[in-house]
């Protein structure tokens, strides 16, 4: 999996390059493009149901996420912050995470746990 930040720092887009069978997780609505090979499977965020509730009342971050999977061939899927701003990436390592402000969340690989409010693992 590839990926590019274009059009920093005010408008910032995230493009992201997957080969056949990758996926990457996206906040639900954060996507602007996709290449037609690309399906898109929406599932509940958290494991559990009352995770879910409370990342969506709490946290006000989306009850949903998107998977995006290059299925035959590669593939391209773009996506954008709410509100308008830059994009950083930050590096998960086990036993690291990190607290993130209400709708910083775009996208992260499939490792990525986003079980508690506000916190990547």
């Amino acid at each position: 999996m590839k990926f590019e930040v274009k059009y920093k720092p005010s408008y910032s887009m995230l493009v992201v390059s997957l080969e056949r069978g990758e996926k990457v997780t996206a906040e639900s609505g954060a996507m602007t493009y996709m290449d037609p090979n690309i399906e898109v499977h929406t599932r509940k965020r958290e494991k559990s149901l009352l995770g879910s509730i409370g990342l969506s009342i709490l946290g006000q971050q989306s009850f949903w996420v998107n998977d995006y999977t290059a299925s035959q061939n590669s593939g391209e899927v773009a996506f954008v912050s709410a509100p308008v701003g830059d994009i950083e990436m930050l590096e998960i390592k086990p036993g690291q995470g990190y607290v993130i402000q209400k709708a910083a969340y775009i996208a992260s690989t499939e490792n990525v746990d986003l079980d508690e409010v506000g916190r990547l693992h």
